[in-house]
Protein backbone atom coordinates (compact mmCIF):
# COMPACT_ATOMS: atom_id res chain seq x y z
CA UNK A 1 0.00 0.00 0.00
CA UNK A 2 1.47 3.81 -0.86
CA UNK A 3 0.23 7.02 0.43
CA UNK A 4 0.93 10.19 -0.73
CA UNK A 5 1.06 13.69 0.96
CA UNK A 6 3.29 16.85 1.19
CA UNK A 7 4.65 18.59 4.54
CA UNK A 8 4.13 22.31 3.63
CA UNK A 9 4.89 25.68 5.27
CA UNK A 10 1.34 25.81 6.56
CA UNK A 11 2.32 22.29 8.25
CA UNK A 12 6.04 23.76 9.61
CA UNK A 13 3.84 27.15 10.63
CA UNK A 14 1.26 25.18 12.84
CA UNK A 15 4.17 22.63 14.58
CA UNK A 16 6.15 25.50 15.39
CA UNK A 17 3.76 27.19 17.74
CA UNK A 18 3.44 24.21 19.76
CA UNK A 19 7.33 23.39 19.72
CA UNK A 20 7.66 26.46 21.23
CA UNK A 21 5.96 26.04 23.69
CA UNK A 22 7.25 22.97 24.77
CA UNK A 23 10.58 24.59 24.43
CA UNK A 24 10.23 27.51 26.46
CA UNK A 25 8.76 25.68 29.17
CA UNK A 26 11.85 23.74 29.29
CA UNK A 27 13.96 27.00 28.91
CA UNK A 28 12.05 28.61 31.83
CA UNK A 29 11.98 25.67 34.23
CA UNK A 30 16.15 25.67 33.23
CA UNK A 31 16.29 28.91 34.42
CA UNK A 32 14.45 28.36 37.40
CA UNK A 33 17.01 25.93 38.23
CA UNK A 34 20.07 27.85 37.07
CA UNK A 35 18.24 31.03 39.25
CA UNK A 36 18.10 28.25 42.11
CA UNK A 37 21.60 27.64 42.20
CA UNK A 38 22.99 30.84 41.40
CA UNK A 39 20.94 31.94 44.54
CA UNK A 40 22.33 29.55 46.69
CA UNK A 41 25.61 30.20 45.89
CA UNK A 42 25.10 34.10 46.59
CA UNK A 43 23.59 33.40 49.83
CA UNK A 44 26.57 31.14 51.32
CA UNK A 45 29.09 33.61 49.72
CA UNK A 46 27.60 37.05 50.51
CA UNK A 47 28.76 37.44 53.79
CA UNK A 48 32.49 35.87 53.75
CA UNK A 49 32.95 37.76 50.43
CA UNK A 50 32.04 41.18 52.15
CA UNK A 51 33.84 40.43 55.36
CA UNK A 52 36.89 39.54 53.39
CA UNK A 53 36.44 42.51 50.91
CA UNK A 54 36.01 45.47 53.73
CA UNK A 55 39.21 43.92 55.57
CA UNK A 56 41.69 43.01 52.60
CA UNK A 57 40.37 46.40 51.37
CA UNK A 58 41.11 48.32 54.79
CA UNK A 59 44.80 46.55 54.96
CA UNK A 60 45.59 47.54 51.42
CA UNK A 61 44.50 51.08 52.26
CA UNK A 62 46.85 51.39 55.43
CA UNK A 63 50.16 49.47 52.94
CA UNK A 64 49.54 51.99 49.85
CA UNK A 65 50.75 54.31 49.04
CA UNK A 66 54.57 53.83 50.48
CA UNK A 67 54.42 49.60 50.27
CA UNK A 68 56.40 49.07 52.84
CA UNK A 69 55.91 47.41 56.16
CA UNK A 70 56.93 49.99 59.14
CA UNK A 71 56.15 49.09 62.84
CA UNK A 72 53.36 51.36 62.64
CA UNK A 73 51.75 50.17 59.69
CA UNK A 74 51.84 46.88 61.29
CA UNK A 75 49.99 48.37 64.51
CA UNK A 76 48.10 50.31 62.29
CA UNK A 77 47.28 46.80 60.31
CA UNK A 78 46.46 45.36 63.88
CA UNK A 79 44.24 47.82 65.20
CA UNK A 80 41.52 48.28 62.25
CA UNK A 81 41.59 44.28 61.75
CA UNK A 82 40.34 44.96 65.24
CA UNK A 83 38.21 47.47 65.30
CA UNK A 84 36.94 46.13 61.77
CA UNK A 85 35.70 42.25 63.34
CA UNK A 86 34.05 44.37 66.03
CA UNK A 87 32.18 46.83 63.82
CA UNK A 88 31.30 43.45 61.42
CA UNK A 89 30.14 41.65 64.63
CA UNK A 90 27.73 44.09 65.27
CA UNK A 91 26.59 45.56 62.11
CA UNK A 92 26.99 43.04 59.70
CA UNK A 93 23.38 41.06 60.10
CA UNK A 94 21.58 44.79 59.14
CA UNK A 95 23.93 45.09 56.79
CA UNK A 96 23.39 41.40 55.11
CA UNK A 97 19.67 42.08 55.65
CA UNK A 98 19.40 45.15 53.77
CA UNK A 99 21.42 43.35 50.61
CA UNK A 100 19.82 40.39 50.63
CA UNK A 101 16.24 42.10 50.10
CA UNK A 102 17.77 44.30 47.63
CA UNK A 103 19.01 41.27 45.71
CA UNK A 104 15.38 39.52 46.34
CA UNK A 105 13.91 42.46 44.94
CA UNK A 106 15.68 42.84 41.80
CA UNK A 107 15.48 39.03 41.33
CA UNK A 108 11.62 39.26 41.58
CA UNK A 109 11.55 41.87 38.37
CA UNK A 110 10.10 40.70 35.20
CA UNK A 111 12.89 39.59 32.43
CA UNK A 112 10.15 39.97 29.49
CA UNK A 113 12.61 41.64 27.11
CA UNK A 114 15.43 38.75 27.76
CA UNK A 115 12.99 36.03 27.89
CA UNK A 116 11.72 37.89 24.38
CA UNK A 117 14.80 37.61 22.86
CA UNK A 118 15.11 33.74 24.13
CA UNK A 119 12.28 33.13 22.42
CA UNK A 120 13.43 34.51 19.12
CA UNK A 121 16.32 32.63 19.01
CA UNK A 122 14.27 29.46 20.24
CA UNK A 123 12.01 29.86 17.32
CA UNK A 124 14.61 30.74 14.58
CA UNK A 125 16.26 27.40 15.52
CA UNK A 126 12.32 25.55 15.36
CA UNK A 127 11.60 26.89 12.33
CA UNK A 128 15.32 25.89 10.59
CA UNK A 129 15.02 22.02 12.01
CA UNK A 130 11.23 22.44 10.62
CA UNK A 131 12.28 23.79 7.08
CA UNK A 132 14.50 20.62 6.30
CA UNK A 133 11.42 17.83 6.36
CA UNK A 134 9.00 20.04 4.52
CA UNK A 135 8.72 18.21 0.83
CA UNK A 136 6.63 15.68 -0.78
CA UNK A 137 6.57 12.16 0.47
CA UNK A 138 5.32 8.43 0.02
CA UNK A 139 4.72 6.07 2.66
CA UNK A 140 4.19 2.31 1.72
CA UNK A 141 3.62 -0.10 4.22
CA UNK A 142 3.49 -4.13 4.16
CA UNK A 143 3.12 -6.67 6.62
CA UNK A 144 6.76 -6.37 7.51
CA UNK A 145 7.06 -2.11 8.49
CA UNK A 146 6.43 0.73 6.67
CA UNK A 147 9.21 3.05 4.08
CA UNK A 148 8.89 6.60 3.86
CA UNK A 149 10.39 8.15 0.88
CA UNK A 150 11.08 11.99 0.69
CA UNK A 151 10.40 12.07 -3.49
CA UNK A 152 12.39 15.01 -3.75
CA UNK A 153 16.03 15.90 -3.82
CA UNK A 154 18.37 12.80 -3.33
CA UNK A 155 14.76 10.62 -2.08
CA UNK A 156 15.92 9.77 1.42
CA UNK A 157 14.44 6.70 2.75
CA UNK A 158 13.33 5.66 6.31
CA UNK A 159 12.14 2.17 7.54
CA UNK A 160 10.59 0.89 10.93
CA UNK A 161 9.39 -2.40 11.36
CA UNK A 162 6.12 -2.70 13.10
CA UNK A 163 7.42 -4.19 16.05
CA UNK A 164 9.65 -1.66 16.49
CA UNK A 165 7.20 1.38 16.90
CA UNK A 166 6.34 2.45 20.50
CA UNK A 167 4.36 5.66 20.32
CA UNK A 168 1.67 6.82 18.01
CA UNK A 169 1.09 10.30 19.50
CA UNK A 170 -2.61 12.02 17.30
CA UNK A 171 -2.31 15.61 16.75
CA UNK A 172 -5.36 17.86 14.64
CA UNK A 173 -3.39 18.06 11.69
CA UNK A 174 -0.72 14.26 12.06
CA UNK A 175 -0.01 11.12 13.23
CA UNK A 176 3.41 11.00 14.90
CA UNK A 177 5.19 7.56 15.23
CA UNK A 178 8.23 6.88 16.95
CA UNK A 179 10.44 3.96 17.90
CA UNK A 180 12.71 3.85 21.09
CA UNK A 181 15.59 5.39 19.84
CA UNK A 182 12.95 8.71 18.51
CA UNK A 183 11.19 8.43 21.06
CA UNK A 184 14.11 9.06 23.18
CA UNK A 185 14.90 12.07 21.46
CA UNK A 186 12.06 13.46 21.49
CA UNK A 187 11.37 13.19 17.47
CA UNK A 188 9.35 11.14 15.28
CA UNK A 189 8.10 10.21 12.04
CA UNK A 190 4.86 12.67 10.75
CA UNK A 191 2.38 11.87 9.10
CA UNK A 192 -0.17 14.53 7.90
CA UNK A 193 -3.95 13.44 8.60
CA UNK A 194 -4.88 14.95 5.35
CA UNK A 195 -3.16 14.79 2.06
CA UNK A 196 -3.03 17.60 -0.99
CA UNK A 197 -1.60 15.33 -3.86
CA UNK A 198 -4.27 12.13 -3.32
CA UNK A 199 -8.32 11.97 -3.61
CA UNK A 200 -9.29 12.40 0.12
CA UNK A 201 -11.13 9.29 0.16
CA UNK A 202 -8.46 7.14 -1.01
CA UNK A 203 -5.80 8.41 1.13
CA UNK A 204 -8.31 8.02 4.68
CA UNK A 205 -8.75 4.73 3.53
CA UNK A 206 -4.96 3.98 3.27
CA UNK A 207 -4.30 5.74 6.58
CA UNK A 208 -6.46 3.69 8.29
CA UNK A 209 -5.15 0.28 7.40
CA UNK A 210 -1.48 2.16 8.00
CA UNK A 211 -2.62 2.38 11.80
CA UNK A 212 -4.47 -0.77 12.22
CA UNK A 213 -0.90 -2.45 11.70
CA UNK A 214 0.62 0.58 14.30
CA UNK A 215 0.89 -1.88 17.68
CA UNK A 216 0.63 0.86 19.93
CA UNK A 217 -2.68 3.00 20.97
CA UNK A 218 -2.84 6.22 20.36
CA UNK A 219 -2.12 9.13 22.79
Amino acid sequence: MELQFTITPEHTQIRIGKLLEQAMLKDDQLQARLLGYVTRFQDRLLAPLLFLLGLVGGMLAIYFPARELSPQKLISMALFAVIFVVCWWFYSGRLLSHLRERIANNRAKPRAPFRRANQRLIEIRIRTMLKTVEGAYCLQFDDLGFTLINTRGKGAKSRLAWGQIVRLKVTPDFYSVACAKLDSEDKAYHIPRHSDVMDADSYQQGLELFLSRVPVSAS
